[in-house]
């Protein structure tokens, strides 16, 4: 299974400057290149905001249902929306997400039927 993370990394740049009080510091390095910063070596913190399943596990159809659920419905976020998706045991979907699944099979459902009437 593949999975998307995202994370911000966040570091501190320092550049020492000449200036008679701190509003003039101020102005001075609000006006400064970023290539005149120097990274400080002691810093560099990653932090993970968010990891969800990767679309490159779906299908173009089942990425196009995903898409069309969110879009129309909507009432369980995208990461539920993928697990039913991936689902192989709807029995074992519905106790953990018994408050969506009837909605998503329903959705499903439509989906498929709009599939085989366009196929005629």
């Amino acid at each position: 299974m593949k999975y998307t993370v995202t994370a911000t990394y966040t570091t501190s740049l320092k550049v020492d400057i000449e200036a008679k009080d701190i509003n003039e510091a101020h102005q001075i390095a609000k006006d400064i290149q970023l290539s005149q910063f120097e990274q400080d070596k002691d810093s560099g913190v990653v932090k993970i905001s968010q990891i969800e399943v990767s679309n490159a596990n779906f299908t173009d159809e089942q990425l196009a249902f995903i898409q069309a659920y969110s879009r129309n419905v909507a009432v369980a976020d995208d990461y539920v929306v993928k697990a039913f998706v991936l689902s192989d045991d709807h029995d074992e979907f519905y106790k953990d997400h018994s408050d969506t699944y009837t909605g998503l099979a329903d959705a499903r459902g439509v989906w498929e039927d709009a599939k085989r009437f366009f196929a005629k």
